[in-house]
């Protein structure tokens, strides 16, 4: 949406807050099988005429958004900041899809909260693969440096796909920014969600301004997962034991 704003119409960015209805209608009703804009309609008895036509869908969710903020307000939640508060207590995190970090203990303290972000993200939060919400890392966060990661990580997706001022936001939340060879790279132009290897180069060049703009620093890393060739079949064998390419 904000890219629109600045592409078409040249305005800045919508600065008013945002609210998920799919993500808030997860966290108010846990119970529902599904979300979609029909069911919540349909269930809360609100008028969906010709479903899937945006000025109509508009409308309902609309009317859907006004029941939800009323059924979150008789749960104490009554200011939008709230939400993001409680969000995490809800199995939300299940079904949003996670980003990759790196994580750098720097002393002790860091040791210590690195070990129980890693038990919360296999006891509480693992679906599929182990996960922790941004709001218990930004709780244990102290003496950890927080790097973006690789393709996976927030930052270059949002090189690839969001405006520079979105991604300059996305990226002051981490300490250190992350870059690694074209070859890395590579099943991103194989998978055409990277135009050329031109286009890949301008992304890891865009990274390093974006650093230098920050004054963060800018890391060259090589997403190594194993140090010796030999225990290259273990993480052939990982892989394929998921149903082949996946982004370990």
């Amino acid at each position: 949406l904000n890219v629109a704003y600045k592409k078409l119409l040249e305005v800045d960015k919508a600065k008013n807050p945002v609210i998920d209805t799919l993500e808030l209608g997860r966290f108010l009703y846990p119970e529902f099988k599904n979300h979609r804009l029909n069911t919540l309609c349909k269930k809360f008895d609100i008028e969906l005429t010709q479903h899937h036509r945006a000025i109509y869908d508009t409308e309902a969710t609309a009317y859907l958004l006004l029941k939800m903020l009323k059924d979150a307000a008789e749960k104490g939640i009554q200011y939008h900041d709230e939400l993001n508060e409680n969000m995490g207590q809800s199995n939300a995190y299940q079904r949003s899809r996670p980003y990759h970090a790196t994580l750098l203990a720097v002393n002790s303290t860091g040791l210590k909260n690195l070990f129980k972000l890693v038990s919360l993200s296999h006891i509480h939060y693992f679906y599929r693969v182990p996960r922790i919400p941004r709001s218990q890392l930004e709780k244990y966060r102290e003496g950890l440096l927080i790097g973006s990661a690789c393709d996976r990580g927030e930052v270059f997706e949002g090189m690839m796909q969001k405006s520079p001022e979105e991604v300059e936001d996305i990226a002051s939340f981490y300490d250190y920014l992350e870059v690694q060879p074209p070859e890395v790279y590579r099943h991103l132009l194989e998978l055409e969600l990277v135009r050329d290897e031109k286009a890949l180069k301008e992304i890891i060049a865009n990274i390093t301004k974006l650093g230098e703009k920050l004054n963060k620093p800018v890391v060259a890393t090589g997403n190594v997962h194993y140090l010796n060739d030999e225990d290259k079949i273990y993480r052939k064998i990982l892989i394929s034991s998921q149903g082949g390419a996946n982004p370990l």
